[in-house]
């Protein structure tokens, strides 16, 4: 749900893009694929960085992409787009450090969140007055988010 969200988001607009969570690095590619001009992935998970670092190369995306083992408070930094593709709890968790890495007017894509717990993520967002709720995408009983940050 995130891919389709990032595509309808980057369309060639040379954005940078932070990846939490990133796994195997999947978004982080097809950030740098879609056009983003710099994307970061980060994960807490040193063998996830490890083969998000080989699909990057793989991918010959490795002058767009950089993958680093840590957590958000590692990186001084705010992106155009943050995308999370993690579990729900963990989502409530890092609410205020994905807000301090998005720029102003930046998109926040969320991802990873069942359809019963959709509502309760959107408010717990919300209710910080940063971001305006755009989209809600969904695909059997997963869920996609987006918001902008208004401030």
């Amino acid at each position: 749900l995130s891919i389709p969200a990032l595509e309808e988001i980057l369309k060639k607009k040379r954005l940078s893009v932070l990846d939490v969570g990133t796994g195997s690095g999947i978004l982080s590619i097809i950030a740098a694929k879609l056009g983003a001009k710099e994307v970061w992935g980060i994960d807490i998970d040193g063998v996830a960085v490890e083969n998000a670092r080989e699909n990057v190369e793989k991918n010959r995306v490795s002058d767009i992409v950089k993958t680093r083992k840590g957590s958000m408070g590692d990186l001084h930094k705010k992106f155009d787009v943050v995308v999370a593709n993690i579990d729900l709890k963990s989502l409530r968790r890092i609410r205020k450090p994905l807000l301090n890495h998005l720029k102003k007017r930046g998109l926040l894509i969320l991802s990873g969140i069942l359809e019963r717990e959709k509502e309760r993520i959107r408010l717990h967002y919300l209710e910080t007055k940063l971001l305006r709720w755009i989209k809600t995408t969904q695909e059997g009983e997963w869920v996609c988010l987006t918001f902008r940050r208004s401030k």
